[in-house]
């Protein structure tokens, strides 16, 4: 009886220790991503759209056969360059993260010198090349270059010459600057006005009558919100017919009525999948540039191969991968994404492709 007991015993345990093997070895590696992204504000429906594609990211098959287990640390940045410094010190110095996710160049032009002196990854949504300043830094967006001649061809095939030009003082909007008023210096297009505001003006009456005054064909307008809508509407109020156009910044309010009809350049175009599994998680048809955000998951997914930093580094640098969500995807070796630029049009207020698509 005894010696039945004791072989009982010996079966159990080691059935014990076979499960604990199989339990341990089924234990992934875990890669916390903190994600600064606006959750409030103007910018809102950017973090909402952001979390759609956290959820359909978790539920791909690559990510749940992955050898690693992806955390997301989501914070609100509000889509303020001071309260995003913060968040990020914070994701770095208390919740330990590997990665962190920003949302555009004034987000990405602060959290970039931080990241890097921590010596944490950072993919910012954000077309300043400055952003991927640094080993650590990388940029997820189409060059502004790319946008700015993309604008500038539909310009020159409208026959619009006299053109007039309006900035915002800020990081996002002035990474296009340089291109723009490039091409009006090698006669791409002729700037006859060129007008800089500052965040936080409200009143734009006298400077929309003085630009006016010049006779433009069409105005380049680089404002972001609520700058932009503000100004837009005291346009039209001006002047209904003067065409208006941009590089991205009609695509950022959330409410698109004032924008009815325009068409501007703006980053890369998401896949008909994308775009039709996005509808399926939320039954809208804009996608808010979360395609974007989710190549960004697939550039952590397919980089980490290991947890060593220096070896994910340059699997992103010599990536080249077919995205779900945007098609081909590589960087050059300044750590910016290589992608093309389209034309979007504003129509029954959502944002579509004007020209072209991807399958």
């Amino acid at each position: 009886m005894k010696k039945w007991l004791l072989s009982l015993c010996m079966v159990l345990t080691l059935v014990a220790c076979k499960e604990e093997k199989k339990q341990t070895a089924q234990v992934k590696p875990i890669i916390k991503i903190g994600v600064i992204y606006p959750m409030s504000g103007e910018y809102a429906h950017f973090g909402d759209a952001m979390k759609t594609a956290v959820k359909m990211f978790e539920t791909d098959e690559k990510t749940i056969n992955s050898a690693f287990k992806y955390k997301f640390l989501i914070e609100d940045g509000a889509f303020s360059t001071s309260r995003s410094a913060v968040v990020a010190k914070k994701l770095i110095d208390i919740d330990k993260v590997d990665i962190i996710i920003t949302l555009s160049s004034d987000i990405g032009s602060v959290v970039s010198p931080i990241a890097q002196k921590n010596k944490v990854i950072h993919l910012s949504m954000a077309t300043e090349l400055n952003v991927a300043k640094g080993e650590y830094n990388f940029t997820i967006s189409t060059p502004p270059n790319k946008n700015t001649e993309k604008m500038v061809e539909a310009l020159q095939k409208l026959n619009f010459n006299r053109i007039a030009f309006i900035i915002q003082n800020t990081a996002m909007m002035q990474s296009v600057a340089e291109p723009i008023r490039q091409a009006g210096h090698d006669g791409s297009i002729n700037i006859i006005s060129d007008n800089t505001i500052n965040s936080g003006e409200r009143d734009f009456r006298l400077l929309i009558h003085k630009i006016l005054e010049n006779k433009p064909d069409a105005m380049i307008v680089q404002l972001q919100p609520p700058e932009l809508q503000i100004f837009v509407k005291q346009l039209r109020e001006i002047n209904k017919d003067i065409l208006i156009t941009s590089v991205e910044s009609f695509g950022y309010p959330e409410d698109k009525t004032l924008f009815e009809g325009t068409w501007y350049s703006g980053a890369v175009v998401p896949t008909k999948a994308y775009s039709t599994r996005f509808k399926e998680f939320t039954g809208l048809n804009s996608t808010d540039f979360s395609e974007l955000f989710y190549v960004a998951m697939e550039v952590i997914r397919a980089a980490y191969t290991t947890t060593d930093k220096t070896t994910v580094i340059n699997n992103i640098i010599n990536l080249t991968m077919n995205s779900f969500s945007i098609g081909n995807v590589s960087f050059n070796q300044d750590g910016v994404m290589q992608a093309d630029a389209y034309l979007y049009t504003i129509r029954n207020g959502q944002i579509e492709v004007a020209f072209s698509t991807k399958e």
